[in-house]
């Protein structure tokens, strides 16, 4: 069976041959502790009895959830739900359903305990190690637990677990497995393996196909980056940062400011649900605000979330264009629900440096506020020069300027207690483009019109030409 998507978050996954799922399941890879459990967690599949998978997400849940699906005797198919609010009804008989339960929202996990009480299906859960879950379905998933500690945590065992590795992809490659030189062994045991088995994967196959024989150290390229675009350029300096306590309570006050809204529509539906009771129509509407409201709460929170995960940027050469197209995209939704346009001017090749995750973020928080902030059916002229300068131009007139001058301004000019300010995204974005070598300001033109500019490191781009 070929995989295939359903709506609302369901895959159905392939199945997996009885051998391969009894290869899958043997130690090393999985710790013999582990290993040892499976025959209870095979008799959980016929009696719907939900198993607990605590694994890394590089140590290859889905393929181990394949192999306990093709031994466990369900007869149904196997069914990933992906998502926070995956749709988790109608599932197909005798189906066992894989779902990560460390990401999912309240609802969501609402309908999982509706769908553990039903037991019409056999639940294969996963979460990361250390995650803890609400009591209640912590307690109703301890049945079974499978736990795969992260590899980096295996160094007694990962000379096994390398050799494993190497026997298989010699396998598929029809040749003999090469030997590992000491001195690259004592290598792999020391790497950290943020990307856990995957990872170590990844490596032992780059330095099969490079290696002249037995692996050495130099063949494993750890810290090599896997495909970087351009040299790294030296760091450009950075505008000095405000202080870290002043920032957190901006940031901190802007998020709790955007989330009042929202609060107020659920708390008004909780107010009136006697009413509401009586009323279908009255009821289907509150519904629909409440879902919206909740939903752009989430979307609030996996944004700063998203900041959070940036980290420390990786300079590279970056062609705006596809960039700022791939931005617009991402943002349509936006957009289109104000009947908000954009016409972006053909120019030169813009190219700065930058790292593109951040970029992407910072584009994308700043396109998203300035949509939220302008007229209705305004159209925006978007240009991008081979200086590095990115301008959003609109004719929103002077109020619209200094509204949007005080949402890009530094966190030291703004006031925490301006009921109208919600400069959260300009925050986000401003300090994600500054964390780049970046900069952002929003300028007043000739006659009504306004430009916030974006202006882009290009020290790579000049040593260049």
């Amino acid at each position: 069976m070929s995989t295939r998507s359903e709506p609302h978050g369901r895959t159905l996954l392939p199945d997996l041959a009885a051998e391969a799922a009894v290869t899958v399941l043997a130690s090393p890879r999985l710790p013999a502790a582990t290993a040892a459990r499976l025959p209870l967690a095979r008799r959980a599949g016929p009696a719907a009895v939900p198993v607990l998978l605590a694994a890394p997400a590089g140590a290859s849940r889905v393929l181990i959830a394949r192999a306990l699906h093709a031994l466990a005797g369900r007869g149904g198919p196997l069914v990933a739900a992906t998502g926070r609010r995956p749709r988790l009804d109608a599932l197909p008989p005798l189906a066992t359903l894989y779902l990560d339960v460390g990401v999912l929202a309240p609802e969501a996990l609402l309908a999982l305990e509706a769908v553990l009480d039903d037991a019409a299906v056999w639940l294969l859960a996963t979460i990361e190690p250390g995650v803890e879950l609400p009591a209640a379905l912590g307690a109703r998933l301890g049945a079974v637990v499978l736990d795969v500690p992260p590899l980096a945590a295996r160094g007694v065992e990962l000379p096994a677990i390398a050799a494993d590795v190497l026997a298989r992809l010699a396998r598929r490659a029809g040749t003999t497995p090469p030997g590992i030189a000491a001195s690259a062994l004592e290598r792999l045991t020391a790497h950290a393996w943020p990307g856990d088995l995957a990872e170590l994967e990844a490596t032992l196959a780059r330095a099969m196909l490079v290696a002249d024989g037995d692996i050495a150290e130099a063949d494993l390229a750890l810290d090599v980056a896997l495909a970087p675009a351009v040299p790294a350029p030296p760091p450009s300096p950075s505008p000095p940062a405000p202080a870290a306590g002043a920032e957190l309570e901006f940031l901190l006050a802007e998020l709790a400011h955007e989330l009042r809204n929202p609060m107020v529509t659920i708390k008004t539906y909780a107010h009136h649900l006697p009413a509401l009771l009586e009323d279908a129509e009255l009821r289907a509407r509150f519904e629909t605000l409440t879902n919206e409201a909740i939903d752009r709460m989430d979307g609030l929170l996996e944004n700063v979330l998203a900041f959070a995960r940036l980290g420390v940027p990786r300079r590279e050469a970056v062609e705006v264009g596809p960039l700022i197209a791939r931005v617009l995209a991402d943002v349509e939704p936006e957009l289109a629900g104000r009947a908000v346009r954009v016409q972006q001017t053909a120019g030169p090749t813009a190219v700065c440096a930058a790292d593109p995750e951040h970029l992407a973020y910072a584009l994308r928080n700043l396109f998203a506020g300035v949509a939220r902030e302008v007229p209705a059916q305004e159209r925006l002229a978007l240009e991008a020069t081979a200086n590095g300068v990115v301008t959003l131009r609109f004719a929103a007139g002077a109020g619209a300027a200094d509204r949007l001058r005080r949402l890009a301004a530094p966190g030291d000019s703004a006031s925490l207690a301006d009921p109208t300010l919600h400069p959260l995204a300009f925050r986000l974005a401003r300090a994600v483009l500054e964390r780049n070598g970046g900069a952002l300001t929003v300028v007043p033109e000739a006659g009504d019109a306004t430009s916030v500019v974006i202006r882009l490191p290009t020290a790579y781009a000049e040593e260049r030409r």
